[in-house]
Parts: structure tokens; C-alpha cells; sequence
């Protein structure tokens, strides 16, 4: 563990002396929650990436392919068209509308489109919903990676990991995160790549392991092993397309993802930013394949020590610390590690400032009241500390039932309540105010009842929706799109701000 402890506390240092290096070119809000509008077209797309991958591609994602096999790179696919998707519907309109509307955040763009400030407020509101429990889980998995490497306790990892991210958010905001995930998405790119091989060296090609999983006799049953392997893996069908059409198309609903055009000094590169974002991602998508596979085919074969196997029978999201600890040298350990910390904050960086924006600035504006700029720099930094106090209280109480909030929260519940306002909204005249408040809000409160009855096993739910099988973001998203369709169509057509419209036709 000494090598790996060493390049994690170097990585961490790195860390810092970004964030205090943002701090310096870090003057007023703009800088602060926009990065300036003065970024290039590589460092919006790595940060792009990181902000979407996450802990859960990293930790979670080789935890739930050793649980359904092959069914779960219908959630990786989408990498390959969903960040074309979302830099070719938004990209353009959202820097577009900083210099028409001076937007800064996710809520300044639903403002300036619909001019309401409900719909801003209710914009606001589940921005903060979602991404306060994300943050939770984020910090949460960071506890879970870098717990054991140093022998602590969970808990005073959480605290750790939370500290350090506090000080390149406090000192830097969007400026450090960004920064940040450049550095972190090139290092979890190459660390994917390197384990990607010996993977493959280790289980004796994907031919050898499938073939072994396929004909197991501990997955006999039910033919399990055969299911393991085969294109949905242990889900059905209507999972896995409701994954993939809900990771695709939802992308246009994530408020840490397309804030990030915002921060895009040349508009005239934007042409570039879907492959710059979309290649690391899918190695990160091979990272999670790999993982899962080979140590799902060490299990089955009987070759993982038992220790590694009471590591799993606790969580599968065990999955990944048992490839790094008993297989992977341990400098290319030492390295994914440090990608996966990195991944998870850089995440976490974004979520926080996002949340803190909400706070000091879109839920004052729809409540007319207007702070200064140095005002809102000032109470942004301290709503930080503040929101980093509150991520930590969440995730002592949620712990391991944080991948549960994760699925409830995260990715589907802005799917569900913002991909139609944003993705339809900014392409579309018709779209009125009122058909995005009531899209924002069925969205919302449907996806977060029907998470919730889910995670609790409500009879109901249990009785009418689970024999479904369809992943409730998407879901809800469907619903949340046909109600902003035909509010907007039953309702009085709505005059565009005319820099606005220049946005939407350009």
C-alpha cells in the first residue's frame, strides 16, 4: 500500500496547488461560477467528462456489471453519441445566451428563455434536490476508495475527502473544478487504458472469461451463466433500453454538464468538444467492462482469495478494490486510484458550486431580490463551507445506501425534470413558460415518488410498476416531454427576447 498512499497524497497536493492557483485569476461571480467565459475548447470537454462519469462509472460501474453482466453496458453506450447530442442541441444556444442574456447558470438560461421567474425558482429548486444528495454520494464514494488505503475509518475519509474539496472550491470555484478535471480526466483516461491491458492479460481475453462465465456450474441455475453474458446480462430488455435512451437523451437535462458551455471563450471550437469528450469517456466505459469481467471470472472460477470474496459478499461495489488490491501492479493501482479520488471530485467540485449558485443566486433573483457581484462571490464561498457541512451530515446517515440515492436523484431525476425544458425549450419557439413549469414539475415530484416507493419497496409500486422494467428516469422523462408539448400547445404563444431568439436560430 506504501506506493499507493504515496501517488494519492501527490495527486492531492496537485490538487491544491490548482485550486490556489485558480484563486489568483478568481475576481468576481463570473470567474467564480462561470470560470470567466475564458476557457478553451479541451478544457470544457475533459471537464465535461468528468462531470458525467463520475464515482459511479469508476466504483459503481464494475460493481453492477459483476452483478448483471453484459446488461449493463447499455448504460456505457450512450457515451458515444450522448455528448454529440448534447454539444450540438445546447452548446451553441447556452454560451450564446451569456452574451445576450449574461446567463450564469442553469436557472439564467431557463429565465431568459421563459422569463419566468416560478419556472426559475422551480428550476432552482430541483437543481438542488438532485445534486446535494449526488454531492453526498460522491463524497461518500470517496470515503468508501480511500478508507482502507490508509486504514481509516470511513467516516474520517468522508471528512477528508470533503476538506479537500471544500479548499479548491472555496478558493477557486468553477476556475479550480475546471482546471482540476482536466488534470483528473487525462490521468483516469491513461489509468483506463493501462488496466484496460492487463485485464485482459489477467482473465486470458474476454473469449476465455465469457465462455468460463457462460458454463459455470455455480450460475447454472436458471441459466444465469448464459444470461451473464449474452446483450441484456440479468436485466431485460426494457431495462437496458430505458437505460440507454434515458443516458442519451438526458444528458440535455444535467445542469453540471451544460453549465459548462458557458465557460467556452471561442465559440467557433465547439465543433471540436464532442470527440474530446466522448473518447475518454468510452475508456471509461472499457474500465468498467474490464473490472467487472475479470474479477466476476475469478469469483466464479474459485481464484479469488477469501478475503476478496468476503470483500464482495459485503457489496459488489467491493468489485473494484479487489482487482486493484490482489491483481494490478500496484504504481497502475496507485494511479486508478487517484483517478477514481479524482473523478469523484472533480464531480463533487461541480455539484457543490452548482448547488451554491442556487443558493445565492437563482433563488434570490426569482424572489426579486439582487445581490452585488462581490456579494454573491463572498456568500458563494461561504455557502460552500456551509453545503460541504451538510454533504458530510448526509453522508454519515445515508452511507451505503448512497448508490440508492444515486439512482433516485441523480442522472434520471434531472432527465425527468430539466432535459425537456432545456433540450426541446431552446430548440423550439412554441414552448411556453407554463409548459415548462408543469414539465419541471411532474418531472420532478414523479420521478422522486416513484425512487423513493422503489427504495422502499412500496406495495404498489412493487404490484403496477416493477414488472415493468423500465428504469423510472426514463420513464418520467417520456411523461415530463409530453406534458411540456401540450401545456405549451394549450397555452397563449409567449414573445422570445429578441438576443434570445438570435441564440436559438444561430
Amino acid at each position: 500500500m506504501g506506493t499507493i498512499r504515496v501517488i494519492i497524497a501527490l495527486y492531492m497536493v496537485v490538487v491544491i496547488l490548482i485550486g490556489f492557483y485558480a484563486m489568483k485569476r478568481t475576481k468576481d461571480s463570473t470567474d467564480f461560477y462561470a470560470a470567466g467565459r475564458s476557457l478553451g475548447i479541451i478544457s470544457i470537454a475533459m471537464a465535461s467528462f468528468s462531470a458525467a462519469i463520475s464515482g459511479f462509472v469508476f466504483v459503481g460501474g464494475p460493481g453492477l456489471f459483476y452483478k448483471v453482466g453484459m446488461g449493463s453496458l447499455w448504460l456505457t453506450f450512450p457515451t458515444s453519441i450522448s455528448f454529440a447530442m448534447c454539444w450540438i442541441i445546447m452548446g451553441k444556444r447556452m454560451r450564446l445566451l451569456t452574451e445576450t442574456s449574461e446567463c450564469v447558470t442553469a436557472a439564467d438560461a431557463i429565465y431568459a428563455r421563459y422569463k419566468s421567474n416560478n419556472t426559475r425558482l422551480l428550476t432552482a429548486i430541483a437543481t438542488m434536490v438532485g445534486l446535494l444528495l449526488y454531492l453526498a454520494t460522491q463524497i461518500s464514494a470517496l470515503g468508501f476508495v480511500i478508507g482502507p488505503i490508509f486504514n481509516i475509518s470511513f467516516k474520517t475519509a468522508v471528512v477528508v475527502g470533503m476538506i479537500i474539496v471544500i479548499i479548491y472550491s472555496v478558493a477557486g470555484g468553477m476556475l479550480a473544478g475546471v482546471y482540476t478535471d482536466v488534470f483528473q480526466g487525462s490521468m483516469m483516461a491513461v489509468a483506463s487504458i493501462l488496466i484496460v491491458i492487463f485485464a485482459l492479460k489477467d482473465g486470458g481475453g474476454t473469449v476465455n472469461m465469457s465462455q468460463a462465465l457462460a458454463g459455470a456450474d455455480s450460475l447454472a441455475k436458471g441459466g444465469l451463466g448464459a444470461k451473464m453474458t449474452g446483450p441484456w446480462g440479468a436485466l431485460t430488455p426494457a431495462a437496458c433500453m430505458a437505460w440507454f435512451f434515458c443516458l442519451s437523451i438526458g444528458i440535455v437535462g444535467q445542469p453540471h454538464i451544460v453549465h459548462k458551455f458557458y465557460m467556452l471563450k471561442d465559440i467557433n471550437k465547439l465543433r471540436w468538444g464532442p470527440s474530446v469528450a466522448a473518447i475518454p469517456g468510452m475508456l471509461g466505459g472499457l474500465f468498467w467492462i474490464m473490472i467487472g469481467l475479470v474479477v466476476k471470472y475469478f469469483a466464479t472460477t474459485g481464484q479469488l482469495p477469501k478475503e476478496a470474496m468476503e470483500l464482495l459478499a459485503k457489496s459488489s461495489d467491493n468489485t473494484v478494490v479487489v482487482y486493484l488490491n490482489y491483481y494490478a501492479p500496484k504504481l497502475i493501482a496507485g494511479m486508478v486510484y487517484a483517478g477514481i479520488a479524482s473523478a469523484v471530485m472533480s464531480t463533487a467540485d461541480s455539484f457543490i458550486n452548482i448547488v451554491s449558485a442556487c443558493i445565492v443566486k437563482d433563488i434570490p433573483a426569482a424572489r426579486g431580490i439582487k445581490l452585488t457581484s462581490k456579494q454573491e462571490l463572498n456568500y458563494g464561498r461561504i455557502s460552500v463551507i456551509i453545503l460541504s457541512i451538510l454533504t458530510i451530515i448526509i453522508s454519515f446517515t445515508v452511507g451505503s445506501k448512497g448508490v440508492a440515492v444515486l439512482g433516485a436523484f441523480g442522472w434520471g431525476t434531472f432527465a425527468a425534470a430539466l432535459a425537456p425544458a432545456f433540450g426541446i425549450g431552446l430548440n423550439w419557439k412554441r414552448a411556453t413558460s407554463k409548459g415548462a413549469f408543469w414539465s419541471i414539475l411532474i418531472g420532478l415530484v414523479g420521478n422522486v415518488i416513484f425512487e423513493v416507493s422503489k427504495t422502499l419497496g412500496a406495495a404498489w409500486y412493487v404490484k403496477l410498476i416493477k414488472p415493468l422494467g423500465i428504469y423510472n428516469g426514463a420513464l418520467w422523462m417520456t411523461i415530463s416531454a409530453i406534458v411540456f408539448i401540450l401545456v405549451s400547445y394549450a397555452t397563449q404563444e409567449e414573445k422570445i427576447d429578441t438576443g434570445v431568439e438570435a441564440a436559438m436560430e444561430a
